[in-house]
């Protein structure tokens, strides 16, 4: 029987096949590194690859979208413009060795489908050359550590991309007043995603900061290492006080003052995702939060000493989305009584479950909170109790090892992740009375 007279699957489920194929591969190579995972994904792929030349052609499309890149520099350079067709996504990692040579092998080549660029860490003596992958079709670009690099080049990709959604660059002190800088930004009108790196926390310029906070198409925003602080916002609102700052951001990352804060989330009705991290302790910042009813993550991260009052966790007891709640210091494991730290205040057990209850779809609890030395309640059984789909928890002080003998039955029955810091010591004797220890055998 000739392969004519065999049915043909319709071409939409022959790519529902692939694509199922695919995301198959691409869970079991989730945990290797780059260059194994193509590979095992490749070898994933094969066996739909082989079935047939339909298959072949569009297999092979959906192993080419995001190539290993030194793959593609092994290839015959008479053949390498056919590959470079069905590249969407490609890496430069010039650290690795076997990266360096391939923007050279790349110098003739054409990318009419890529849709991902990201650069990393160019040498200093590399002259490096982008018009190969700038084009309309680019939507997602990412370049870090490339510091010797001319500011000018990104004018050039401002120019070339115009369509781009997702920029993830390093922030570094002397782009501030960078006059190439503030004009990518502002040629950049379709962002959707922007994350600022940077390894020196300093403050964002006004002129940046009105410019990123009044964009109406920005949902995910990470400056987690710049300082937005309280006279910075005043100026940019005082200049334009009509204007909603980050109106319809989805995911916020910031470093910010306490004071800033009722500010930047006046406006952030549709906000899932909030992370901070505050430099101090003088503003109440649980208010403006408890009033952002759409959150589903909290991460607070104090840099400062702070009692922890339950009044002001009550303030955000109203989130009742929430499915990842965290509150801790950056010392929230150490052993130093001097560190900075969250200390709980006027915590009992009846008011600490009446609040832990109102977030019945928690499926992680980070609480640094240490407590304070007559404090003694039963946290992990309230939790258990109050939160039954809890799938990762971690206290760094606040907890009880004496409350996992209390229950016959597993105080988390679907717990993956369990990290319990430091151990109170459990109150009560562990010695057997004299007389019990002689009646029957231990």
């Amino acid at each position: 029987m000739t392969s004519n007279r065999l049915p043909q699957l319709a071409r939409e489920t022959q790519f529902e096949i692939l694509e199922y194929f695919a995301e198959d591969a691409r869970h079991e190579v989730a945990e290797l590194i780059y260059d194994d995972a193509w590979r095992c994904y490749a070898r994933l792929l094969l066996p739909a690859i082989l079935v047939n030349r339909n298959w072949y052609a569009r297999g092979t499309d959906l192993l080419w979208r995001e190539p290993f890149t030194p793959v593609l520099a092994r290839i015959h350079p008479q053949r390498r413009q056919l590959y470079a067709n069905k590249i969407q996504s490609i890496g430069l990692y010039l650290y690795r060795a076997d990266h360096t040579n391939c923007p050279a092998s790349f110098a003739t080549l054409s990318f009419p489908r890529l849709k991902r660029l990201e650069i990393s860490s160019c040498p200093s003596g590399m002259k490096l050359d982008l018009e190969p992958y700038l084009s309309r079709s680019v939507t997602s670009f990412t370049m870090l550590e490339c510091r010797h690099l001319p500011k000018s080049v990104l004018d050039l990709i401002a120019y070339s991309c115009s369509n781009l959604r997702d920029v993830h660059l390093d922030y570094l002190p002397e782009d501030q007043h960078n006059e190439h800088f503030i004009k990518f930004l502002k040629s950049c009108k379709h962002l959707r995603d922007l994350t600022l790196t940077t390894n020196a926390g300093f403050g964002l310029p006004v002129n940046v900061l009105e410019n990123i906070a009044s964009r109406k198409k920005l949902e995910h925003f990470d400056a987690s290492r710049n300082l937005i602080s309280y006279n910075s916002i005043a100026t940019v609102l005082q200049a334009s006080p009509r204007l909603r700052l980050f109106r319809n951001i989805r995911s916020l990352w910031l470093d910010i003052e306490s004071r800033a804060v009722a500010y930047v989330l006046s406006a952030t009705e549709l906000l899932v995702e909030l992370r901070l991290t505050v430099t101090d302790s003088l503003d109440d910042v649980f208010i403006p939060i408890g009033s952002l009813s759409c959150l589903q993550t909290v991460d607070l991260c104090f840099s400062m000493p702070k009692r922890l009052s339950m009044q002001e966790l009550y303030s955000i007891s109203g989130l009742t989305r929430l499915k990842d709640l965290s509150m801790y210091s950056p010392n929230s494991t150490s052993v130093n009584e001097d560190a900075i730290s969250l200390i709980a205040e006027a915590w009992t057990e009846e008011l600490f479950q009446s609040w832990v209850s109102s977030y019945p779809d928690l499926e992680k609890l980070h609480l640094g909170v240490r407590p304070i030395g007559s404090h003694w309640i039963s946290e992990t059984r309230i939790i258990a109790k109050s939160c039954p789909k809890l799938i990762e928890l971690l206290m760094g002080g606040i907890h009880d090892i004496g409350a996992w003998g209390v229950s016959p039955e597993p105080l988390f029955p679907i717990l993956q992740q369990l990290d319990l810091g430091q151990l109170k010591p459990w109150p009560f004797s562990m010695r057997r009375p004299r007389s019990l220890l002689h009646e029957s055998p231990v």
